[in-house]
């Protein structure tokens, strides 16, 4: 068995490089939760998320809120996470291109 030291260094750089663009081609793709007053014209971040190309998904509450979910989908964290709020889904990131459909819904 061969260990990454026994590689060729150039070979050990294209391999990187794939990696790097396959990394690139699976990241989840960055979303806010945030919630709304449209009344006092407020809002604010309740959670950060990572949707993934499967279309499950994981949120983390902002500040004092310690929740940490999956999900099927980011719509569905902007739902549960959002009761009781004005919840809007926020994306950070445009669609990749190897997105399929959309997530399916709770």
């Amino acid at each position: 068995m061969t260990s990454a030291n026994d590689c060729p260094t150039h070979f050990m750089a294209s391999l990187h490089d794939e990696l790097a663009e396959l990394a690139a081609e699976c990241a989840p793709r960055r979303f806010a939760l945030c919630w709304l007053d449209a009344e006092d014209q407020d809002g604010g971040v309740l959670a950060w998320g990572l949707a993934f190309p499967n279309g499950a998904a994981v949120a983390i509450g902002d500040g004092g809120d310690p929740v940490v979910g999956r999900f099927v989908s980011a719509e569905s964290a902007c739902r549960f996470l959002g009761r009781g709020e004005d919840a809007v889904l926020v994306w950070l990131d445009a669609p990749t291109s190897n997105e399929g459909p959309p997530p399916g819904l709770l």
